[in-house]
Formats: C-alpha cells, sequence, structure tokens
C-alpha cells in the first residue's frame, strides 16, 4: 500500500460534509498538515492546524501558529515571484479597495513570508483547492507551491449543462480533456454522441429562439431587479432610521445617486451600435473577480486588452465595447473603486476606433451582428464559439483549448488573428461538437457554484461527492 499522504487544504468551507470529507481522509491514511476553512464543528480534528479563511484574507496568522517563527521574505525571493506581486496588487481590488499602493504591497510581503514558511515548514504533499485560486493569500499559496514543486489541485465551474473540470493547473488546461481531444482528433461527432443533457444544452445554446443568458446572470438580475432594489433600500431606510445612521447614509445616497458616478460617466460616452460597420465586441468582464483576476493574467487590465485590439484591426474596423450588467450591480455598485476608477470608460472611449454602447444593449445581438469577439475570458466568447462567431480570448477561460479558439496576448497574434478572420476564416461547427464530446467524457458532473446547484439537475451531495472522489483520486495517484 502507497504511503499517505500531508495534504493541505483550502477549502473554505466548515460544514458537517467537509468535516466527512478530512476523517474520510484520515482513515484513507492521509494527513491534513493545514486547513483554510470556515468556522464548523472541528472537535474530531483538533490536532489539524486551522486557519480561518477570512483572516487568512485579512493577513492574521492561524492562531495556533506564531508567525514570529517565519522571517521576512528575502530580496531574492520577492524577486522570484515579481509576476505575483503584481497580481496581487490588482487582485487586492477586492477586499484592499481603499488602502494604496504602498500598502497592498507591505501586506504581500507579510503573505509570502509566512505561507512560504507554511510550505517549508509543514512539507505537504499536495494542496487541495475548492475553485480556481483568487482571494488573495490562496493565489500567492498556488504561486509557492508551484515553484516548490508542490502538486496543487483545484475545480472550474463553466455552468455547462451541470459539468465541471479539475485542474493541477489553470494555466495548463485540464489534463484529460487534452488527451481526449488527441486521441479523437480527426473524428466526425454527431449531436447524438453527445449525452442527452450535453445535447440539450447545445441545442439551446445555438437556437436564437431560445434565452440562452446563463444561470448566474438570470440569479442576480432577479435579485437586483427594481422591485427588490426597492425592498432593500425600505428595510435599509427602516433599520438606518432604528439605529440613527439615517442622517450619515441619506446624504451619503444623495451624493452617489446624483453626483458622479460609474453610471452618469459611462452614459455620457455612449452610442447607439451601427451594425452596417464591421466590428470587433468586446464585453467587459465583471471585476474584481476570478474570471479577471488571475485568470485575466495582465489582461486583468481590460483596457490593455482593447488597446492590443485597436492597434490590430484590420482597415475601416471599428470596437464597439459595452459593460458587464453585473458591475453596476454588485461590490461596490455604481460607486467609483479601483476597478472602475474615476475617468476609466473616458479612457477607452479615447482609444483609437473604440466606441462605448449601452449597458442595455443586447449581447446576442451584438454577437451576431459583430464580424468576431473579444473577451479576457468571458462566458460572451463562448456563447459567440457556439453561434459561429469567431472568438478572441487573452486569458486562460475554461475553454482555452476549444481548437476553433484564437488565444492571443499581443498585438502580433491578435492581428493574425483578425487577418484570418477578414479573410474568411469560420467557425467549424463540427470542431465545436468535436470538442463537446470529448470535454463530456471527462468532466465531472455537477455545480459546484452554490447559487447555481440549487437549480441543477445534479443535487449539491452529487456534485460535492464527485468533487471529493475526483480529488483523492488525484492524491492517491501521487508517487
Amino acid at each position: 500500500m502507497k504511503k499517505g499522504k500531508r495534504i493541505f487544504l483550502n477549502w473554505a468551507d466548515g460544514s458537517p460534509e467537509r468535516m466527512k470529507e478530512i476523517l474520510t481522509l484520515r482513515n484513507r491514511g492521509h494527513q491534513i498538515v493545514y486547513w483554510t476553512g470556515l468556522p464548523g464543528d472541528r472537535s474530531q480534528v483538533p490536532d489539524v492546524i486551522y486557519h480561518d479563511h477570512y483572516a487568512a484574507w485579512d493577513n492574521v496568522s492561524a492562531e495556533s501558529v506564531d508567525p514570529s517563527e517565519f522571517p521576512p521574505p528575502s530580496a531574492d525571493l520577492i524577486k522570484e515571484f515579481y509576476e505575483t506581486e503584481s497580481l496581487i496588487l490588482t487582485m487586492m481590488n477586492k477586499r484592499y479597495d481603499g488602502i494604496c499602493v504602498d500598502e497592498r504591497r507591505h501586506i504581500y510581503y507579510n503573505m509570502l513570508g509566512y505561507w512560504y514558511g507554511i510550505l517549508k515548514k509543514y512539507r505537504p504533499d499536495v494542496v487541495g483547492f475548492h475553485g480556481v485560486p483568487h482571494t488573495v493569500y490562496n493565489y500567492i499559496i498556488y504561486t509557492l507551491a508551484k515553484k516548490i514543486g508542490i502538486k496543487t489541485v483545484m475545480f472550474e465551474d463553466p455552468w455547462v449543462a451541470e459539468r465541471f473540470l479539475m485542474y493541477t493547473d489553470f494555466k495548463e488546461g485540464n489534463k484529460p480533456l487534452l488527451m481526449e481531444l488527441k486521441k479523437n482528433q480527426g473524428k466526425n461527432f454527431s449531436l447524438d454522441d453527445l449525452s442527452p443533457r450535453l445535447k440539450e444544452y447545445y441545442l439551446n445554446q445555438t437556437n436564437p429562439k431560445q434565452d440562452s443568458t446563463p444561470v448566474y446572470m438570470k440569479h442576480w438580475k432577479k435579485k437586483h431587479s427594481t422591485l427588490n432594489r426597492i425592498i432593500f433600500r425600505v428595510n435599509l431606510l427602516k433599520n438606518s432610521i432604528k439605529d440613527f445612521s439615517v442622517f450619515k447614509k441619506v446624504p451619503a445616497f444623495i451624493i452617489r445617486q446624483f453626483g458622479p458616478n460609474l453610471e452618469r460617466e459611462y452614459g455620457k460616452l455612449t452610442i447607439l451600435p451601427d451594425f452596417s460597420k464591421k466590428f470587433v465586441y468586446v464585453p467587459l468582464g465583471f471585476q474584481p473577480e476570478r474570471t479577471t483576476s488571475p485568470q485575466g493574467d495582465m489582461f486583468v487590465d481590460q483596457i490593455l486588452m482593447i488597446e492590443t485590439i485597436s492597434a490590430s484591426l484590420p482597415k475601416d474596423w471599428i470596437i464597439y465595447v459595452k459593460e458587464h450588467p453585473s458591475q453596476w450591480w454588485l461590490r461596490s455598485g455604481i460607486r467609483y473603486s479601483c476597478a472602475r476608477y474615476k475617468g476609466y470608460y473616458r479612457r477607452i472611449a479615447k482609444i483609437k476606433n473604440v466606441k462605448l454602447v449601452p449597458i442595455t444593449t443586447n449581447t446576442y445581438n451584438l454577437i451576431d451582428k459583430a464580424q468576431a469577439v473579444a473577451v479576457a475570458t468571458g462566458t460572451a466568447g463562448w456563447e459567440a464559439l457556439l453561434r459561429s462567431k469567431p472568438t478572441l480570448a487573452f486569458g486562460y477561460p475554461w475553454y482555452r483549448d476549444c481548437p476553433e479558439l484564437f488565444r492571443v496576448n499581443s498585438v502580433e497574434l491578435c492581428k493574425s488573428a483578425l487577418d484570418k478572420i477578414n479573410n474568411g476564416w469560420k467557425v467549424n461547427q463540427q470542431k465545436m461538437i468535436y470538442y463537446l464530446k470529448c470535454f463530456d467524457n471527462v468532466a465531472l458532473h455537477g455545480s459546484p457554484e452554490v447559487f447555481v446547484a440549487k437549480k441543477s439537475k445534479v443535487s449539491e451531495q452529487e456534485t460535492r461527492d464527485n468533487m471529493f472522489k475526483a480529488f483523492v483520486t488525484e492524491v492517491e495517484n501521487l508517487p
């Protein structure tokens, strides 16, 4: 029998189900050397070093660990992780939005030294992440682990027909999928070769009469409907009157609604799209969030992405940019923030051949009328491919290995892709079905995202079981 593995769990969960999984790992001979999670009954594992997820995010060490035993990071270590530092400083737009870059950098240095010390002291064989690491501290753990040579395991929910993927590194993609694509290269699969659920998904996505809106967008749209916002504000007003904070909140609300804000800045710069023109459609990704930080890589700076496209355009083409609908619902709302600072939209509008279109413009009309769609990693890119629209991706989307996707990260690659499209290149739906068949063969069944899981045809428990089984298999396949 193989020797048990030393496991570092980065699972932000403290539920009884999670505890059962930890006990199962121990019963199989593995040792949990560190666990970042959420509060729950940990009486059955008193010896496991537990670190509250939000404390770790706030740069507070685990209660049972003395951080003074880990020295500050050396100049050599800091230099080795300059790329990580760059990404982390932007990732801090979430939770650290109100602090300056110097303070952010110092917090990063603290975290780098602490987590380097933790990995060196407890020597895990594998670090398990529930999702693609994106909460500052766990992205630092991920990059340190990769450099030290510690295996990492993570999962991503693409919101496709209750299927999800496991990675050992999100930048490398799903290895079984890559093998499946290679094994089936050249085969002409039909729709009937897909599982009934994936076939249903494909037909819905490619039928212009069907509502293809992603389930998470329906969720947020309903939650932030006009009626629900009125109810929320009435309840907020009642509570503010009770605790006497109304005198502070009402003036702030008036300033936010009637003074300078994101919605007003954007509205002054938009034009109605002219569909007689040739254009690239660029739907902005919601920020700050995992899909651009870290999966957009340096193109978390979406203005850089737009500038790259602008410098690559064929003659007489333009770019239509549309803000993500959730950008003004979630996080900071219509307030300025580090992710959408004052002048952000003006900066975009000044780029050559770039036009902002109203946020209410139908995204599917823009996809259908465009010559191409360009995203960092967004769902709109995948939707465009299913609608036979050429698509450019600048980051690491889950569909990164789709043979019909143009992966670009420079003017040279972007120009090459747009020139091919201008010369008549078309998306081959046969190859899309081939990709979906290979995806279908290897994807895990379930919906890891909680609010999606509630509407999923696969139960939350089945999703959890499938994820845990895949993780255990990956751990026990280690030499």
